[in-house]
């Protein structure tokens, strides 16, 4: 899982086909687990990239994103959200998005 280090470098990947980003922080429990779920849920999406953010890291990414409880997974196509889940996440919703967008590039 690579790491998006600024909110420069996250408008650029923003603007990929299709992307899933975790935002988190360094102290959040729950965020741990979660990563490692969306770590071996993405073994089965190889072609679609996948990032984590620490919100200390990245404060204006929190503003910019309304980004207000963690661990929040935001997916992004071309520069535009098109889904979020936040502390309690769907990898179901997640997949059936993955799923249709798999089946419409082909």
């Amino acid at each position: 899982m690579k790491k998006i280090l600024n909110y420069e470098e996250f408008q650029t990947i923003s603007k990929q086909d299709l992307i899933i980003i975790i935002a988190k922080t360094k102290t959040c429990t729950v965020c741990h687990p979660i990563t490692n779920k969306l770590i071996e849920f993405m073994n089965d999406y190889e072609t679609i990239p996948y990032y984590e953010l620490y919100l200390e890291d990245v404060e204006l990414f929190q503003g910019q994103q309304l980004v207000f409880t963690v661990p929040t997974v935001l997916v992004f196509s071309e520069g535009k959200e098109i889904l979020r889940e936040s502390r309690f996440i769907d990898f179901a919703k997640i997949e059936r998005l993955f799923n249709l967008y798999l089946e419409n590039k082909e």
